[in-house]
């Protein structure tokens, strides 16, 4: 007999873009639904129709990203092993689990958003979609810290970046959804109510403000964690800024973070001067920069995270 060991091992790039789009569009479902469930709860008659919108288009984008994780996987025929085969040792199992969940509650919560007066109990349901909503934004952030051998992401601000980025893709997301919801039912044209509801935005931009801040801090803190590391990481890092840096900085912080803070600012003046129209304006622009924004990074980070580092060699 032969004793030869044969070691079936996929060569290159193991998670492509593909689980860059997954990780983005769930993330901006896992947003959404929370924008949704706060501003119902907390927010006033103002903000009923755009709770309305972020709740009804979150589920649909979680399993957006989820049919592209499915075209990633090998073998899809097997993906039913993960419901009859209990493994609690498995990240991606519990992963299994909780995204399964909130796709059932999202759905039943968009539902209950179509005859709000008929559905009472919608509140209630949001609490819970919101519950597996937050485990599963923080999933994304754990599915890649745990990969210790995978130094760009094998870290705290991993986890930490999972949640800025559902937080801020989420309330683009569902703002620039309501916008266009807007314009095509010809709301955006009636200035009353324009500037209400450009008036009710205030909080909303504040929170978006905020977010993009932190992500900036989290991103400097990441970077100093891997650039002052173990020779390692420091490798790690220049591998990854060397194919996605410019990508990365450029439109990733560049376009997608300091470029919508900026706006965010104009926003403000154009509210103070009274142009609602051109206020609405700058508010969907800067969210559609922060969705842009918001796939670069991923993309540059899942793709970074796994660019070959330097054979070491004895000198």
């Amino acid at each position: 007999m032969d004793p030869t060991l044969v070691y079936n091992i996929q060569s290159g790039t193991i998670w492509d873009w593909r689980v860059a789009v997954d990780l983005f569009a769930g993330g901006v479902g896992v947003g959404a639904l929370l924008f949704s469930v706060a501003l119902s709860r907390y927010g006033d008659a103002r903000y009923r129709r755009l709770a309305q919108t972020a709740g009804v288009i979150a589920p649909f984008l979680v399993m957006l990203g989820l049919l592209f994780l499915f075209w990633k996987v090998g073998n899809k025929f097997n993906v039913y092993q993960m419901g009859i085969n209990l493994a609690p040792t498995s990240l991606m199992w519990w992963g299994f689990l909780i995204q399964s969940a909130l796709v059932a509650f999202g759905l039943l919560y968009a539902w209950m958003w179509l005859k709000p007066e008929a559905n009472p109990g919608r509140s209630g349901v949001g609490l819970v979609a919101a519950f597996f909503a937050i485990l599963v934004g923080i999933y994304h952030g754990m599915l890649l810290a745990v990969l210790t051998s995978h130094p760009v992401w094998a870290s705290g601000s991993m986890v930490l970046l999972a949640v800025l980025a559902f937080a801020s893709t989420g309330v683009a997301g569902g703002v620039l959804a309501h916008q266009l919801r807007m314009m095509f039912a010809g709301r955006a044209d009636e200035e009353d109510e324009l500037d209400v509801y450009v008036r009710g935005l205030k909080p909303v931009a504040g929170f978006l403000a905020a977010v993009l801040v932190l992500m900036l801090l989290n991103f400097f803190a990441w970077w100093v964690d891997l650039a002052f590391g173990s020779l390692q990481s420091r490798q790690a890092l220049d591998a990854a800024m060397g194919v996605h840096g410019t990508l990365f900085i450029l439109v990733g912080l560049g376009i997608g973070v300091v470029l919508p803070l900026a706006l965010v600012a104009l926003w403000y003046s154009r509210v103070r001067a009274g142009s609602p129209g051109a206020a609405l304006s700058l508010m969907g622009v800067a969210s559609l920069l922060v969705l842009v924004g918001g796939f670069v990074i991923r993309y540059s980070v899942v793709l970074g995270g796994q660019v070959a580092l330097p054979i070491a060699t004895l000198s």
